[in-house]
């Protein structure tokens, strides 16, 4: 008898609840037996904790992405205002369009401080290079729409004060409008101190710099996406093409260094009102809210509840499993539970042996589930990076904690029907069996 109560518990055949941990190390290495029936016994939980980290490594860099790509500026403690046709009844009167100068009052106005206001104006037009031309959409800008707009170069500088201040014919090209009209050349002009030179309204521009590829998904055709845009010097662009400081939008957002928790409906309720003072009362503008931007992160959350939802159905699965595997194992160790409650054991520690080892063998799929986890998504974040572009790996903290918390509690919760069916044996009746 103590030959067959060995293999459970070779040295705590003694009555209490506690366990030594090479006891249980034993203990669930026999409750998973042969390699087939350990994989089939964790495969569910590996699964279901696994899926948990790689779902939320692929939303959380499907997310990044996406803002990457994003074609326009789309931070949340952003508003915009652009320019719009006023109604019937007040185009008649006399009025002021949005122009440089609004921006300059947003930026004055005590009502909203700590933050800043910048301006664009947009043209679409044509750029040319020797025999070669492309459209475009020629872009007003300043050295602050480098981080209002998420902009990375690819090659050269961006925009200085300095460009601003002597009205620079300079220019920053797109992507696929450098392909374009420079194509095999490559960068080799900057590096030689040639900088290249295009024509664009008439005048000339010298290109100082080249933006990163920004792909979209999907295909278009209009010039608005990053990678057919020309960005000019704010200053330049007025005295060539506006004269009157007409602007297409304004972007007011928090600055980095405020510590002002405006709410955005504050701020857009004192932007309109100043806008309106200085307009002359006549709502020639609309100020954007950000419905777009919120239904994209409901999206998300909605993609996000329904995939964890299909992990959590995986560890239902796994914790079936492990059911199944430890009634199983009461079964053919039921003489050693006997063997346990003759020399005295209490219910109470044949029930927390079954639990525990249910709770380490859920653990031990958990943990294989996690690091599998974290190996598959830098894996898929190498194949997205082919397909569509930059794919950063980004291993969520939270996911691992709860891949492996959940799959402790589903051995847990799985575990207790078997150990409670332990604990309730008869030692008399389970001494009988052969």
């Amino acid at each position: 008898m103590v030959a067959g109560a060995s293999r459970g518990w070779p040295r705590s055949c003694r009555g209490d609840a506690s366990m030594r941990f090479l006891d249980l190390l034993r203990s669930v290495r026999f409750v998973v037996g042969g390699r087939l029936r350990a994989l089939l016994t964790l495969l569910g939980v590996m699964i279901g904790s696994g899926s948990i980290v790689v779902l939320a490594s692929l939303l959380r860099s499907g997310e990044a992405a996406l803002l990457r790509a994003s074609q326009e500026a789309t931070e949340s403690d952003l508003v915009q205002v652009r320019r719009e046709e006023a109604n019937a009844r007040d185009r008649k009167r006399t009025r002021r369009e949005l122009s440089r100068d609004d921006a300059r009052a947003l930026r004055a106005s005590g009502g909203i401080r700590g933050f800043d206001a910048q301006s664009e104006s947009t043209k679409r037009t044509e750029a040319h290079a020797s025999d070669k031309k492309t459209s475009i959409t020629l872009v007003s800008a300043t050295p602050a729409a480098r981080s209002l707009y998420r902009l990375e170069l690819a090659r050269g500088r961006f925009f200085v004060d300095a460009d601003l201040e002597r009205r620079a014919r300079v220019c920053i090209l797109g992507h696929e409008v450098w392909q374009k009209l420079f194509g095999d050349r490559g960068f080799a002009g900057f590096e030689a101190d040639e900088l290249p030179r295009i024509l664009v309204e008439g005048h000339t521009w010298t290109v100082i710099g080249v933006l990163v590829n920004r792909p979209i998904f999907g295909s278009t055709d209009s010039t608005d996406i990053w990678n057919r845009k020309v960005l000019v010097p704010e200053t330049t662009y007025d005295a060539i093409l506006s004269p009157n400081h007409a602007v297409n939008r304004i972007y007011v957002r928090r600055t980095d260094t405020a510590e002002v928790t405006t709410p955005l409906s504050t701020l857009r309720s004192i932007v309109s009102s100043t806008l309106l003072r200085r307009h002359l009362g006549v709502k020639n503008f609309k100020i954007e809210d950000d419905e777009s931007s919120s239904q994209d992160r409901l999206i998300l959350s909605v993609v996000e509840l329904l995939l964890l939802s299909t992990s959590l159905m995986a560890l239902l699965v796994g914790g079936i499993n492990i059911m199944n595997i430890m009634l199983v194992t009461v079964t053919e160790r039921t003489r050693e539970i006997g063997i346990r409650r003759a020399v005295g054991a209490p219910r109470r520690a044949i029930l927390a042996q079954f639990l525990l080892e249910a709770a380490a063998v859920s653990s031990i799929g958990g943990a294989f589930g996690v690091l599998g986890g974290v190996g598959i998504s830098w894996l898929l974040a190498q194949v997205m990076t082919q397909v569509v572009g930059r794919w950063d790996h980004h291993v969520e903290p939270w996911s691992i904690g709860l891949g492996l918390g959940l799959a402790l509690v589903t051995g847990v919760i799985f575990g207790f029907y078997p150990a409670w069916r332990a604990a309730r044996l008869d030692p008399i009746e389970a001494l009988r069996i052969e």
